[in-house]
């Protein structure tokens, strides 16, 4: 049909998808890849303890967790357009202000943890619901593709960091980065529209044809208010569902990665070499991203879903194979580095899909916080595994294991359930 290539989002799509991709480069910058230059000069020239400021982190997420309920209400009253560019004003300004001059550990603190909740609920609140209701059909690729931030992130933001202090000073150097979040998010402001209409286009930038004949235009009222609640989606079997199966990918994933250096390590790389793989696993995660996102899109979220689990266990148990050889150590590089966009696309994707798009914004104030509780005790694994055993071989193949019951979860969950694009006559039941 007219308009229905995969990647034909319009110049206003094309600018959502970037808009995107920067507000997840602005998040790992500030809160996630970036902290290996910006801890070390922040605790130097302030003489506060690494280790301290560094375990705040933790807190900061817990933080932005309680906080996303919150962000969550205000986006319901303002939208996803206004509250994911007040949210990148308010983080870069606490970027360049309060985290980089922190001069105490109470301000590193208070600057983190308001850092994390805005750029975490900008991602995970507001440009995912964005995409959802921009490209319901082609939501696959254009996450796959936006998601990509955060593989450029890895690949390239400490050199970049490196160069800007070396260049500017520090810290008028990294406050670069906090300075480009607010020109981001005034853009967004000005630019985005929350809904494709408004904006000129329809829907996944079809023509007025298709979209009159294939998308339902009652479910494209501006003015939709989803019916659901947070006691009904605690008590539906589908959220559950729906945030498990990125849960056990993302808890598999941060646990990896975050000692993906130290294993390559200890299974024979030098220090120089380990690191160096991680660059290269995060240009691989930039095919990755792209390609799960193009499954998605080209046979559905649940085949896409299923695929990615075995695919990522595979990854993790060649890794683990390298206690036996070398060449499985860099095969599982790649692997691992193909999977990395993958979490992402599927914690966006997979809830969209069971939801749609117009409850996906709605439902995900109440899955992605409670998906991050349980990725972040991948924390708890890794250490516990290698206080018992010495080793993170363990700990590797238990995330290989929640792989795979992810992706039997998947296999038995049914995806569209809740999604009214899919199933109409839940707009007319419910409304």
């Amino acid at each position: 049909m007219k308009n229905q290539s995969a990647s034909n989002f319009g110049a206003k799509g094309w600018f959502l998808i970037i808009y995107s991709l920067a507000a997840l480069f602005c998040n790992v910058a500030m809160t996630i890849d970036g902290l290996n230059v910006a801890l070390p000069l922040i605790t130097e020239a302030n003489q506060l303890d690494p280790n301290v400021c560094l375990s705040l982190g933790t807190v900061a997420g817990f933080a932005g967790v309680v906080m996303m309920f919150v962000i969550g209400k205000i986006r319901e009253k303002i939208g996803n357009r206004y509250t994911s560019g007040i949210l990148l004003i308010i983080s870069g300004a606490v970027y360049s202000t309060i985290y980089l001059n922190a001069s105490t550990t109470t301000l590193y603190g208070i600057g983190m943890c308001i850092m994390v909740s805005c750029t975490q609920s900008c991602v995970y609140l507001c440009t995912g619901a964005l995409q959802a209701q921009w490209f319901p059909r082609k939501r696959g690729v254009a996450v796959g593709i936006s998601t990509t931030g955060a593989n450029i992130g890895s690949a390239v933001l400490v050199p970049l960091m490196t160069v800007l202090v070396s260049s500017l000073g520090f810290p008028m150097g990294l406050s670069v980065i906090g300075i480009a979040s607010v020109v981001l998010g005034v853009l967004g402001i000005v630019v985005l529209r929350d809904n494709p209409l408004d904006a000129g286009y329809y829907p996944d930038n079809v023509s007025k044809e298709v979209f009159e004949a294939e998308y339902l235009t009652s479910q494209q009222d501006t003015g939709y208010k989803s019916d659901w609640t947070v006691a009904r989606l605690l008590t539906t079997k589908e959220t559950w569902l729906a945030l498990l199966v990125p849960a056990f990918m993302g808890i598999g994933l941060v646990g990896i990665v975050s000692q993906f250096v130290g294993r390559n390590v200890s299974l024979g790389l030098t220090q120089a070499q380990a690191v160096g793989a991680m660059s290269v696993a995060a240009v691989c995660g930039m095919f990755g991203s792209y390609l799960f996102g193009l499954l998605d899109t080209k046979f559905g979220t649940k085949p896409a879903a299923i695929s990615y689990c075995i695919f990522f266990a595979a990854a993790v148990l060649v890794n683990i194979l390298g206690q036996f050889h070398i060449a499985f150590v860099y095969l599982s590089i790649v692997m691992v580095g193909m999977s990395l966009g993958g979490t992402t696309n599927f914690q966006i994707s997979w809830p969209a899909s069971i939801f749609g798009q117009l409850d996906y914004p709605t439902a995900n104030t109440v899955i992605y916080p409670i998906m991050y509780c349980i990725i972040a005790l991948n924390f708890v694994v890794n250490a516990v595994v290698n206080r018992v055993t010495g080793s993170l071989t363990a700990a590797y193949a238990i995330y290989a294991c929640l792989l795979l019951i992810a992706a039997v979860i998947a296999r038995f969950t049914d995806s569209t359930k809740w999604n009214k694009d899919v199933h109409p006559e839940l707009m007319a039941k419910e409304n």
